[in-house]
């Protein structure tokens, strides 16, 4: 009994240093899933599994205070785990591999942010003229707002009956804006702090987590499925993440370059700006030609030429998202867009922006869950490409 036990850990350890394999997943079949609901007298099982969802997104939105930092340092530790992995091979320890790479990393964006910081507040400062100057160079394109108001206070002025006396106007104050900004401040401080320090923990631990989970497991299958799955969730986030991050990174220089061969200023902030932006799907990339489209307005005279930056950004975007990145990551993680759209919906509906920069991760590890379970294989096919 000693000696299988043994074999089993044996077994288990040697697992967890192999390099990640492909899931070996059988063809799905929608009957599968369709044996959930066979017979009416299935129907109270799924009326509770529907409960059960609903009971998990309403902890995920009451709960994101905790679990927002939890997830994206989960994620943020699937990106950078290969190169603590790469340090240890060089004889350095995991935990000080863990420090090296989290203060080379807080080094480089506060580096970043120190430098854009004079561009950025430049624009912000200047925003409330620039606005009017926007205005008045897109007026002859609309129709102008003051002709509508005019009208519409000489049609009330003419339905209005002598001696009729004006309605009292309730203003309803909000709250106030100083107060606001430094409530989000010191929320958003207390979170990135809380996930630096998880994720230095999920660096540094290795694999401890994975195999005490794997200790809990009743049998031998389910731990070498638990290790199957936590591989693969490593090699394909990490991979998607890496990847992405490097497509980004290259599609802000060339946005930067692009923008500034039309005499576009501060080519750097913009060249950031894409590259944060297209971290975000369909969202990101709107935002981004918006800002880009009154950033030109702003200095050019001419508006075919105040086009031309968010022309090159589109156009950028365009070739990468359509050509590029699907040829690098390939079918298999590759994801449907309608699926992608709604996760976007729904994740930034429950955590906001963070949830809209972890929409794309999280969505891929749902569908590495569904395809290493039999009967959730047809919604792993859904959610593909």
């Amino acid at each position: 009994m000693e000696t299988e036990t043994a074999k089993d850990k044996e077994e288990v350890t040697s697992s967890l240093t192999e390099e990640f394999a492909a899931p070996k997943v059988e063809t799905p079949a929608s009957r599968d899933l369709a044996n959930v609901i066979k017979s009416p007298r299935d129907l109270p099982s799924v009326a509770v599994i529907g409960l059960f969802l609903l009971g998990t997104v309403a902890f995920f939105y009451f709960g994101r205070v905790f679990l927002l930092p939890l997830v994206l340092a989960l994620i943020l530790s699937f990106l950078l785990r290969p190169i603590v992995k790469a340090l240890a091979g060089l004889k350095i320890p995991e935990p000080l591999g863990a420090g090296i790479v989290l203060f080379v990393a807080l080094f480089a964006i506060g580096n970043g942010v120190t430098r854009l910081t004079e561009p950025t507040t430049e624009w912000i400062a200047k925003a409330p003229e620039s606005l009017r100057k926007v205005e008045d160079k897109i007026r002859h394109l609309v129709r102008s707002a003051a002709q509508l108001n005019r009208a519409a206070a000489q049609v009330e002025a003419i339905t209005k009956a002598p001696g009729e006396e004006r309605p009292t106007k309730v203003e309803i104050k909000g709250p106030n804006f100083a107060d606001a900004l430094l409530s989000y401040t010191r929320s958003f401080l207390i979170g990135a702090l809380e996930t630096i320090v998880l994720l230095y923990f999920f660096l540094a631990s290795g694999d401890v987590f994975l195999q005490k989970m794997i200790r809990l497991l009743p049998t031998f299958n389910n731990k070498e499925q638990a290790v199957e799955i936590a591989n693969e969730l490593q090699h394909n986030i990490s991979t998607f993440l890496f990847t992405v991050t490097i497509v980004n990174a290259c599609l802000g220089v060339l946005v930067g370059l692009g923008v500034s061969l039309v005499g576009l200023s501060n080519a750097i902030l913009w060249g950031v700006v894409a590259a944060l932006l297209n971290y975000i799907p369909y969202f990101g990339p709107i935002t981004g030609v918006t800002i880009l489209g009154v950033a030109g307005l702003l200095t050019f005279d001419s508006v075919p030429r105040a086009l031309l930056p968010p022309l090159i950004y589109i156009s950028l975007h365009g070739l990468e998202a359509n050509f590029i990145t699907p040829m690098i990551l390939g079918r298999r993680l590759t994801l449907n867009p309608g699926v992608i759209f709604l996760s976007l919906m729904f994740w930034t509906w429950l955590w906001g922006l963070p949830g809209a920069l972890l929409s794309v991760p999280l969505l891929m590890m749902l569908k590495i869950f569904c395809d290493h379970f039999r009967p959730l294989a047809p919604v792993g096919e859904f959610l593909s490409g």
